[in-house]
């Protein structure tokens, strides 16, 4: 199997990397660095020559970069897809997603001001997609996150239902490692069935752990400790080289 690394420092000596072409998910509480894990993820590959595409259903192309601004971490070559909610003036009681549409891909680096937004329920943002997919093909994409799809408010469409659409969707339109972030709640169990590998990041007092939950890899270990820096995520270096001294033992 062709193996996509995760892009973390030291982790592919635990956790091997994705499937090439596959689905997985990350998910985790708020805050946490979902984002910067998937930036990494998506950077990692961009320095190898890869063609990798952000898509953002939280927040603008423009203010994922802002945040970014103090973090070593290089996402210039990253191609962009913002689909970003306009609350300011809505009368509407249902929540409205919009999304912009897209005639060329921008470059993180080229991300400028303001565009105008057009609504877009889940149906028109899938046709977007997939004309933008027809055009360009990806090594690597991210989206983050799947649990923001739920707002692409369409009458008739209950949100889990529109959610796991569009994954099966990423799945027969590309051949790309894509990376679905979400936010940690209970109701994730249908997106778990249908994805290739499951990651869970959560606190341990002074670390970040990953867990791989499910993995279609063989893994030296499910639980590995991270610590978060301006240059992203690393495996804990005390349990690193512990691991090395050993000899790669579980």
């Amino acid at each position: 199997m062709n193996l996509a690394s995760l892009g973390i420092k030291n982790l592919d000596e635990f956790i091997p990397g994705v499937g090439a072409s596959s689905l997985n998910l990350l998910y985790g509480p708020p805050g946490i660095g979902k984002t910067i894990f998937a930036m990494q993820f998506l950077a990692y590959g961009a320095r190898r020559g890869e063609n990798v595409l952000y898509i953002s259903l939280d927040e603008s192309a423009k203010d994922v970069r802002r945040d970014f601004e103090n973090m070593d971490i290089y996402i210039d070559e990253l191609y962009v897809f913002d689909a970003v909610p306009l609350t300011a003036g809505k009368t509407e009681v249902k929540p409205v997603r919009e999304v912009t549409p897209i005639t060329k891909l921008s470059r993180m680096k080229d991300v400028g001001q303001k565009k105008k937004l057009f609504e877009a329920d889940i149906l028109s943002l899938k046709s977007t997609l997939k004309n933008v997919f027809d055009r360009m093909k990806f090594d690597r994409i991210v989206v983050d996150s799947i649990t923001s799809l739920r707002y692409f408010y369409m009458r008739g469409i209950v949100p889990d239902s529109g959610v796991h659409s569009f994954m099966r969707f990423m799945l027969t339109n590309t051949n790309a490692a894509v990376l679905f972030t979400a936010e940690d709640f209970d109701n994730l169990l249908i997106e778990k069935s249908i994805v290739d590998n499951v990651f869970r990041l959560e606190y341990d007092r002074k670390n970040i752990n990953i867990i791989a939950e499910k993995t279609m890899v063989n893994c030296a270990m499910e639980v590995v400790p991270l610590v978060l820096t301006n240059t992203g995520f690393s495996v804990d270096e005390r349990f690193y080289l512990k691991y090395i001294k050993k000899g790669g033992e579980r």
